[in-house]
């Protein structure tokens, strides 16, 4: 797999390398971003449970894709 960088200001990287701890930066980053992701679909989730009544179809026929 091709390899790139990132800058980012040193403060970051040593505040990012306390949580990373023995991991591979890409392992640290993909858990990372797979944390987030699964906080955004939780987010929206709670959101389409919320306004459910405001729209003709209900929570549970909804399907989701991400794009990407």
């Amino acid at each position: 797999m091709p390899r790139t960088t990132i800058s980012i200001s040193s403060e970051l990287k040593r505040k990012l390398s306390v949580l990373k701890g023995g991991k591979t930066w890409d392992e640290f980053l993909s858990e990372l971003l797979n944390s987030a992701l699964s906080s955004e679909i939780r987010d929206l989730e709670d959101f389409l449970r919320e306004t459910s009544g405001e729209r003709d179809i209900p929570f549970e026929r909804v399907k989701i894709r991400l794009r990407g």
